[in-house]
């Protein structure tokens, strides 16, 4: 992976942050789809996009979400997370 990426790995999938923006998710349920942001940040961001699903044709296929959708479930998984290590 390049440069200001982060891969956030939760047992409900991997998350890709491209510089502080939730941009991509694979889940790890079988019946998820992959998601990535419809909305467009950066030449860079649409390559760490292609590179995380594998190349361009791969990236093109994935379920395109509002970039408020991804911003939601990202941080919906990230709260879930955090409350479970106070347990």
């Amino acid at each position: 992976m390049s440069k200001n990426v982060t891969l956030v790995t939760y047992p409900e999938g991997t998350f890709l942050k491209s510089y502080d923006t939730f941009v991509a998710v694979k889940p790890t349920a079988e019946l998820a789809d992959d998601m990535v942001t419809e909305k467009f940040h950066s030449k860079t961001t649409s390559r760490h996009i292609n590179e995380f699903f594998g190349g361009a044709e791969e990236a093109a296929k994935v379920m395109k979400v509002s970039q408020k959708t991804m911003d939601s479930v990202a941080k919906f998984i990230e709260k879930y997370n955090k409350s479970g290590e106070n347990k």
